[in-house]
Parts: structure tokens; C-alpha cells; sequence
């Protein structure tokens, strides 16, 4: 804990009030008559008497008090020490940091998804990074991994646990690796993602999910790219319905709105799905809105 000058500064008041207290009561009284001289100390040898002492001066009347700045400390107490100026780190504290942290929400063929996640640094290149991710239907996934500072690129591998809250049961295992950044005007982001669901369940659909896409930044608030995505199936379950590993391979565009509000960013992507899908529909997209604390 630190000690202010305000600390002593109730001390300091009270001395100066005792001060001006002590020396108003003796400007306002007047002062005793001076006493007579004492007699002088008998001495071994005969010593000439001492001379009468002289009478009293009359006592003057008795003087207005003057102002308190005009006040001058008694003789017998010593003058109050002014208090110390404090030092820059006492009179302004520093100010306490946080993670950087971001609030994300995604709406694509996954329906709604919401993401929040934070990064505790450790030193300038690396750091810990955490994330939770839910969507509306009924799973929840929890992240965690270190992330390392590469330039003007961020590399973070991480695991994650995927629970079935409907179900009430855990249903998948995510090793995961992301890597984000570039130097300006360029963005890219590169994602993979391995749900493994046999673990939980030996007939569940094992997938590998795999996102790329690169923009080039138009100034300050504007931003575009091409897109690709891929979705392979890691067992039987985990194909489409043509029996192809391949299951789904969307590629487009990538329209990134930087600066969207303090701290905001906005992305749209729209592409063609070149794989079967059962309703022969085609269509692909995603809309993102991402917060950065």
C-alpha cells in the first residue's frame, strides 16, 4: 500500500491551528509585571550590597492580535515542516491492463454461432489463448493453446472439448491450428479444425475442416479476397452423401469492412458449393461480425 501526503496532512492542520491558538492568547493577554531581581548569593568574602532592583514598568495596553499569515511560531516550538511533494507514481497510479480479448458471432449453414475468447500474454511473442464457441442448436466447445507473435503474424495451435448439452454427454475432441495477420495492405486467415466424434461415439462422422482466405485492404475501411473452404470426411459417417471424402468444397469471395465501428470488424463471404449437395442448392456464404477488447 502506498503513503499519500494526504496522510499526514491532518497532523499538519492541527499543529498549525495549536499555533495560531498559542500565539492569538498571547498577543490579546498583556504580560506580567517583570519581578524584582533576586538577592545576590552570599559569597565567601563581602561583596558591596546589590543595587535596588528598579520599579516596574507599567504594562503596556494590550495590542490588537494580528492577522494569522502575520503569526510567527512561539520561539519554543519549532516552525511545521511542509509536506513532501508527491512523486509521479504516487499522485497518478498506473492504470491496470487486461488480455486482449474479441466477441464474435457467425450465421452460415451451422446456423447461429457466438464466440468469445481472450489471449494472456506472457511475453511479447507468446502468450495463452482460450475461447468458448456455442451455436443454437445444442453444442458447446471450450478451447485452449498458446499463441506465438511470428512478425505481423499470429500462430496458434489449440485443443478443444466439444460437450452435447441436449444429449448430456461429451461429443467431440478439436485439435485445432490458426494463423492470422499478414504484413499491410494484406490479411489472411488460415484455419483447421479435426472433430474427432468416435471418440465419444464409435458411429459418429469424424470430419477435418479446413478455411483460407486472403484480402487485400482498399484504404482504411475496406477490404477483399478470394475464399475457399473444404470439409473431408475421416470415415464413413463423415461423407456426403455420394460417398465422397470430399464432402463439401465452397469457394468465392471475401468482403472484409475493417474498422467498422471502433474496434469492429465486418466479413461477408459468398461462394458455390462444387460439390452434390441433396437438394442440388448450391449457394454458400457467411455473414461475421468480430469485437476486439
Amino acid at each position: 500500500m502506498r503513503l499519500t501526503p494526504s496522510l499526514r496532512t491532518p497532523g499538519l492542520l492541527f499543529a498549525s491551528a495549536f499555533t495560531l491558538c498559542a500565539a492569538s492568547a498571547q498577543g490579546q493577554t498583556a504580560p506580567a509585571p517583570a519581578p524584582a531581581a533576586p538577592a545576590a548569593a552570599p559569597a565567601p568574602a563581602p561583596a558591596p550590597a546589590p543595587a535596588p532592583a528598579p520599579a516596574p514598568a507599567p504594562a503596556p495596553a494590550a495590542e490588537p492580535a494580528p492577522a494569522p499569515a502575520a503569526v510567527a511560531a512561539p520561539a519554543n516550538v519549532p516552525p511545521a515542516e511542509p509536506a513532501p511533494a508527491a512523486s509521479p507514481a504516487e499522485a497518478t497510479p498506473a492504470e491496470e491492463t487486461f488480455p486482449a480479448a474479441w466477441f464474435r458471432i457467425d450465421s452460415d449453414g451451422g446456423l447461429l454461432q457466438l464466440w468469445a475468447g481472450a489471449t494472456h500474454m506472457f511475453s511479447d511473442t507468446i502468450g495463452l489463448a482460450t475461447d468458448m464457441y456455442v451455436n443454437s442448436l445444442n453444442l458447446g466447445e471450450f478451447d485452449l493453446g498458446p499463441s506465438f507473435l511470428a512478425g505481423p503474424m499470429v500462430i496458434t495451435p489449440m485443443i478443444g472439448f466439444q460437450a452435447d448439452w441436449v444429449n448430456r454427454r461429451g461429443n467431440s475432441l478439436v485439435p485445432q491450428l490458426y494463423v492470422t495477420g499478414g504484413p499491410d495492405p494484406i490479411y489472411l486467415e488460415f484455419w483447421f479444425q479435426n472433430y474427432n466424434n468416435q471418440v465419444f461415439d464409435k458411429g459418429a462422422a469424424s470430419t477435418a475442416y479446413f478455411r483460407f482466405f486472403i484480402d487485400y485492404k482498399v484504404g482504411k475501411y475496406f477490404g477483399f479476397g478470394p475464399q475457399v473452404e473444404a470439409t473431408l470426411g475421416l470415415n464413413d459417417a463423415g461423407k456426403n452423401a455420394n460417398g465422397d471424402a470430399l464432402a463439401s468444397l465452397p469457394i468465392g469471395g471475401n468482403v472484409m469492412l475493417s474498422n467498422y465501428g471502433k474496434n469492429n470488424v465486418l466479413y461477408f463471404f459468398a461462394g458455390y458449393e462444387t460439390q452434390d449437395t441433396p437438394n442440388d442448392k448450391h449457394l454458400a456464404g457467411r455473414l461475421t461480425f468480430v469485437h476486439n477488447f
